[in-house]
């Protein structure tokens, strides 16, 4: 019976050999090569040291001289990368996305992904004639984000690697970051393994801001191209996304030396200043956008600075809270703090916790200094904003316009009052518009034929015809008759006028009121003198004026008779029928012209034009 079972145990080890942690580690530009029985494997972003020469890798030997490749407890690098800001959580399943296997330069994509507790996974590769060039590489799903620190004590540390009291860092100790910035951990990681020799460094697991991997990534993790700290800082940064706020902070003074993930929902990145030994940090006041406790600008030097050095400085190195560098200002100091007065705003700079303001034009800044050599002196102030008509405090207290047709307001699109010609309506200004429209006049004139008799008696006889002539004299001038009426409802007027001879009145009636007007005016021709009457109305409603007129005198009293001779031609003497009465009538047709006219009609409307 035990002969069977070591022939079985005999058999089983033919077709499978385990590969023991006596592993031997090369630290390549392409990755941690690990060596041992002739399968030597090279492994990238999966750590050093332990995590590679620890790993349980073994063989599967089949019937056909192939073999499938067994690989435990490799560390999952994604878990928990960026949970807190992207709201995920990375799945098992994703694993076989960001693991890439080659031999020799070609891709192979049969391996299945087993998914092992703590953050960890095992790798079967299947199929496998050797282990020759074989390359197992670990890529990342998200770019890791990065807080930015300063070390005051401004010595790069000769142990990097392990946690540090966050009182010793800035800015103002209270773990609020210069900037957050995100970093891709994809080509980093490649960019620094292949200039320096650099590796990701894992520890252990922790579980602030979600479970995830303890790592470093600095000069003191194997380096073995002996890079120095600005070398490696420079490497690394250009897999940042941006450096636009460090850059306007620091300037070429700021040199990162590490970058890692601690027990914080971020990373980091800590590093020093460069050629500088004081720094004055400046905080905002006042400005609901950013964060009470966030640095907006910096000013370093390798002096402590007098008055008139810092009211320069600021102007250099504050250009998120200064319009424009080359504006007039006018300077002030006290025991509160400084003043700076500009055209449309002005600044008020007054000390926060470390360090003092000037208290007088003669007087310097004071720091706060630590008891290393090479120790920073730190000095923090405040700096409030005050926009003037026209703008609003907007991101890092800087002023900036309110939108268009805003005489004031809280924002940039939320006005609160508004220039002239412009009303407010939900938070915006809004054009007023008057328009005015007219009706053009019309006038119609109608013609009314009147019929009237004339009777013409002629009397043939041997006396002489005696012949009447009544004419009518009027020793006054011609007098006019205005006469006006104020209602608030349209008024027709009707005017009659006639032409004579002789002169006569004329009756003009002209109304006022607020809305159109009608106008009628009949005229009447004839040869006899004529007497022209007005009658006028006032009240609510649309009133008539009606003026007549015939052909006779009512009352006769401007009336005067003459006697004239009458001259008789010999035809008349000489008629066929004499002593015979002829009488003749005649019908005479009058024309009377009545004359519409309608006054311009003006509506005045206002509304609001919207843009």
């Amino acid at each position: 019976m035990f002969k069977n079972i070591f022939k079985l145990i005999t058999i089983f080890a033919a077709f499978s050999a385990s590969v023991k942690a006596s592993a031997t580690l090369d630290y390549t530009k392409e990755g941690v090569l690990r060596k041992e029985n002739e399968c030597n494997i090279n492994f990238v972003n999966f750590g050093i040291e332990k995590d590679i020469s620890g790993l349980n890798v073994r063989k599967e030997i089949k019937a056909n001289g192939t073999f499938n490749l067994s690989i435990g407890e490799l560390k999952n690098g994604n878990v928990g990368l960026r949970s807190n800001e992207s709201g995920y959580t990375f799945k098992d399943s994703e694993i076989v996305n960001y693991v890439k296997i080659s031999q020799n330069g070609n891709a192979i994509d049969t391996f299945e992904v087993r998914p092992a507790p703590n953050g960890k996974f095992s790798l079967v590769v299947k199929n496998l004639s050797s282990c020759e060039g074989l390359t197992i590489k670990q890529t990342f799903k998200d770019d890791a984000l990065m807080n930015t620190y300063l070390y005051y004590s401004n010595v790069t540390p000769d142990d990097i690697d392990h946690a540090f009291n966050i009182v010793e860092f800035g800015p103002s100790s209270n773990d609020v970051p210069y900037d957050t910035l995100s970093w891709n951990m994809n080509t980093g990681l490649d960019d620094i393994r292949e200039k320096c020799r650099i590796y990701i460094d894992f520890h252990e697991t922790n579980n602030v801001g979600g479970l995830h991997w303890v790592w470093y990534l600095s000069t003191d993790t194997i380096n073995a191209d002996k890079c120095d700290n600005p070398t490696f800082y420079d490497t690394v940064k250009k897999s940042y996304a941006s450096m636009e706020v460090m850059d306007e902070l620091f300037g070429d003074h700021y040199n990162g030396y590490v970058i890692k993930r601690e027990g914080k929902e971020n990373g980091h990145m800590d590093g020093i200043l460069v050629d500088q030994k004081y720094l004055i940090e400046i905080y905002q006041n006042g400005c609901d956008e950013q964060n009470k406790d966030q640095v907006i600008c910096t000013i370093s030097s390798n002096k402590k600075l007098t008055y008139d050095e810092f009211t320069q400085l600021f102007i250099e190195n504050c250009s998120s809270v200064i319009e424009d560098p080359y504006a007039k200002v006018e300077w002030s100091v006290d025991e509160k703090g400084v003043n700076a007065k500009f055209e449309s705003y002005s600044l008020n700079i007054t000390n926060y916790n470390r360090g003092a303001l000037p208290k007088n034009e003669n007087d310097s800044v004071s720091y706060k200094e630590f008891k290393a050599a090479n120790s920073s002196g730190i000095a923090r102030f405040n700096v409030s904003t005050s926009c003037g008509n026209g703008s609003y405090i907007g991101e890092k207290c800087e002023c900036k316009p309110c939108s268009k047709n805003c005489a004031t307001c809280t924002s940039g699109d939320s006005c609160t009052s508004c220039v002239d010609g412009y009303v407010l309506q939900n938070g915006r200004c809004e054009e007023i518009i008057i328009t005015t429209t007219t009706t053009e006049n019309v006038s119609t004139t109608t013609e009314v034929e009147t019929e009237t008799e004339s009777v013409s008696v002629s009397t043939e006889s041997e006396e002489p015809t005696e012949s009447v002539s009544v004419s009518t004299e009027n020793e006054e001038p011609t007098e006019s008759v205005s006469v006006s009426t104020e209602n608030e409802e349209p008024t027709e007027s009707v005017s009659i006028s006639t032409e004579n001879e002789e002169p006569t009145e004329s009756v003009s009636v002209s109304t006022e009121n607020e809305e159109p007007t009608e106008s009628v005016s009949i005229s009447t021709e004839n040869e006899e003198p004529t007497e022209s009457g007005s009658v006028s109305t006032e009240n609510d409603e649309p009133t008539t004026d009606i003026e007549t007129d015939d052909g006779s005198d009512s009352d006769g009293d401007d009336a005067e008779l003459t006697e004239a001779p009458t001259e008789l031609g010999d035809d008349e003497n000489s008629s066929d029928n004499e002593g015979e009465k002829e009488t003749e009538k005649e019908k005479t047709t009058t024309v009377t012209k009545i004359t519409t006219v309608v006054k311009p009609k003006t509506a005045r409307k206002c509304y609001v034009k919207k843009h």
